[in-house]
């Protein structure tokens, strides 16, 4: 297995243990990645997740870890991967996501783990505009967040706002502090080119939507900061202009979020737009897609799926938000639209229905930009780099001290 350490006379390949949450296997191809040159394992908080990784040839630790605020479930999460930690000996420990990016560099501080990293995913609902975000919440997170980043090597960043908002307000040092744009995605399989006009017809077919009409897709959670009440509103519009149109949401509904919609409203959407639910073959269903539109005011890092659309080669509708702002440069690769604006949306969306020739530029655009900018390589080099420099100054403090000994 890739996880394990292999024998040999050489000096063996730096150990890393990729810690995260319940979706922890969301960073197995970025170990794929490291793997060549690092013995690469990960921790998560699902057990079901062990046969996911033992398939993918790595090893796979669980640990507990509740998803609500609770100090006695917080502290055996910490003491969980603090005996992980000190059983199993990484050289380096680089922690994702909000509780297990604190909890795990912590714990690795105090296993002695010699390099320590941490990458802030995004922020969520907790600095949301929406009210959602509760300041006692906030504090005790930025408490824990402040002193997990003292005691981390390095802390990355996947936009550029949330970087300069950390280092602005001291939550983390600036030294410390550093920008990995994304989780990447993979260019190459998600590649227009590799889909032919029948399989777009056959996904067109089986949603409905007629062959030649325009379709523009949103593929997210169904919850209010994806912005998808923003996105029916706009459909509703757009169609009174362009009644050929087509919209399509493709996503799950989320009863657990704090921003979840009631029934009425669910059925209100279904009346305006195709929705599908969920479904496995995002890829496709973006080939056939016309337009992609990502109206959300959640923090994340960078929307995954903005990453998706832009390597198939679309045109970007999105929010003036952090993460977003990111991938769309406005009036290169697509628009940008302030936060919870219908008719900011509707015009952005209608210049781009309107015009062919716009629609393809920006999605050549999109296209150049994911492959220079977001692919799984780009993020994996940088990764390697920051944890071979790490290495090497780890290796350096401890000679000097022999040295000076002898």
């Amino acid at each position: 297995m890739r996880g394990m350490i292999p024998r040999s006379d050489a000096p063996l390949p730096p150990t890393v243990l990729i810690i995260g949450s319940e979706d922890v296997h969301a960073r197995i191809d970025l170990m794929r990645g490291l793997a060549d040159d690092h013995v690469v394992a990960a921790a998560g908080s699902d057990p079901c997740l062990a046969p996911i990784f033992a398939q993918a040839g790595f090893r796979y630790f669980d640990y507990p870890l509740s998803r609500g605020l609770g100090p006695c479930s917080d502290v055996h999460a910490f003491a969980a991967l603090w005996r992980l930690l000190a059983s199993y000996r990484p050289d380096i420990v680089h922690a994702f996501d909000t509780k297990p990016g604190i909890y795990g560099c912590l714990a690795a501080r105090l296993a002695g783990v010699p390099v320590v990293v941490g990458t802030v995913t995004g922020l969520g609902s907790l600095y949301g505009d929406d009210g959602n975000g509760s300041p006692i919440v906030r504090g005790v997170y930025e408490r824990l967040q402040r002193l997990a980043s003292q005691y981390a090597d390095l802390t990355i960043f996947q936009n550029r706002c949330d970087r300069e908002e950390f280092v602005a307000r001291r939550l983390v040092p600036a030294s410390k502090a550093a920008l990995i744009a994304g989780s990447g995605v993979a260019t190459d399989v998600l590649d227009p080119t590799r889909v032919s006009e029948s399989q777009r017809r056959d996904v067109r077919a089986s949603l409905g939507i007629p062959a030649e009409a325009l379709l523009v897709t949103l593929v997210s959670r169904v919850i209010r900061s994806k912005g998808v009440e923003e996105f029916v509103a706009a459909a509703a519009h757009i169609r009174q202009r362009l009644p050929g149109t087509h919209f399509l949401l493709v996503g799950p509904t989320d009863t657990d979020s704090v921003d979840s919609f009631r029934p009425d409203e669910l059925a209100e959407f279904s009346r305006v737009v195709h929705w599908p639910g969920a479904r496995r073959d995002i890829p496709l269903v973006l080939a056939a897609s016309d337009v992609f539109v990502l109206p959300s005011y959640l923090r994340e890092g960078i929307p995954r799926v903005l990453l998706e659309a832009a390597s198939m080669g679309l045109p970007l509708v999105t929010t003036d938000a952090p993460g977003c702002n990111d991938v769309v440069a406005d009036g290169v690769n697509g628009f940008l639209t302030p936060p919870r604006d219908p008719p900011a949306l509707s015009r952005a969306i209608l210049t781009l229905l309107e015009q062919p020739d716009l629609r393809q530029r920006c999605g050549q655009a999109s296209r150049q930009r994911a492959v220079e900018r977001f692919d799984l390589s780009v993020v994996v080099a940088q990764t390697r780099r920051h944890y071979r420099e790490l290495l090497a100054r780890k290796t350096q403090r401890v000679r000097r001290p022999l040295a000076a000994a002898i």
